[in-house]
């Protein structure tokens, strides 16, 4: 049964009343949305987002290096002796920043400051040593990337070798380390505290660091120097390898 001719008209009344209604309200809308860049706007907006990167990239010239780490027991260490007597090892990697100093007559803030000089290891006693600088670091990253050791890096300074011998890097990378005891790496853990690293380099800087495995060290107290004192404790081996190609290499 077909409705009577005043109902059809009522129902379109209502939608034409509803549609007009939606179409107002998107208008309205439209209308508080702020008018579009033009492109050159977009350009000029990319080029200044641009300059403010290369300007802080300026402001503090650095050189990225990966350091794959292997810490377990090693022959000769003086860790204590139920300290990865199980054999095993943690691996893992960090990226670090060498800031380096400026050329350009501008302030240089590659300078440590007295915090992180005190915290080098002082054993150059009579040749000589370049000034302390800030050396960046990313998380490291352990069991594959499966877990992470928070790094807040450290300061590096170059030792600087006679005729016969290359000169040496010596820096240091400040750690959470990992749980003692909580059975993830079994009977090894990484202290926290500041991991120190030595490795011979090329032309007095870092701009060249050897392949070669270098060690890493903890300080602890002990009397294996015949009396107590902070010692040098062997904790395990690494390597450098420059940022770029460890990523083409790692794919990360």
């Amino acid at each position: 049964m077909s409705p009577p001719a005043g109902g059809k008209n009522e129902v379109n009344n209502d939608v034409s009343k509803e549609v007009q209604a939606l179409l107002a309200r998107a208008k309205a809308i439209r209308d508080s949305l702020p008018p579009e860049p033009e492109p050159q706007q977009q350009l000029n907006q990319v080029q200044t987002i641009d300059t403010t990167i290369e300007g802080t990239e300026a402001a503090t010239p650095s050189l990225g290096y990966r350091l794959y780490f292997d810490i377990g027991r090693e022959d000769g260490t003086w860790m204590d002796p139920t300290w990865g007597r199980s054999g095993k090892r943690i691996e893992g990697t960090i990226d670090v920043s060498f800031q380096l100093s400026r050329d350009d007559g501008e302030e240089d803030t590659s300078r440590a400051d007295q915090d992180v000089m005190s915290k080098m290891v002082k054993d150059n006693l009579t040749g000589k040593s370049s000034a302390v600088r800030i050396i960046d670091s990313s998380p490291a990253r352990l069991r594959g990337g499966f877990d992470k050791m928070a790094c807040r890096g450290g300061g590096y300074r170059i030792d600087a070798g006679n005729k016969n011998r290359s000169s040496t890097a010596r820096f240091y990378l400040e750690v959470d380390g990992t749980k003692e005891g909580d059975g993830a790496y079994g009977d090894i853990f990484i202290p926290e505290g500041c991991l120190y690293f030595s490795l011979p380099c090329f032309n007095n800087g870092v701009k060249q660091l050897s392949s070669k495995e270098g060690i890493v060290t903890v300080r602890q107290m002990g009397w294996h120097t015949g009396w107590r004192r902070e010692e040098s404790r062997i904790i395990g081996v690494f390597r450098a390898v420059p940022i770029e190609q460890a990523k083409k290499r790692d794919r990360f």
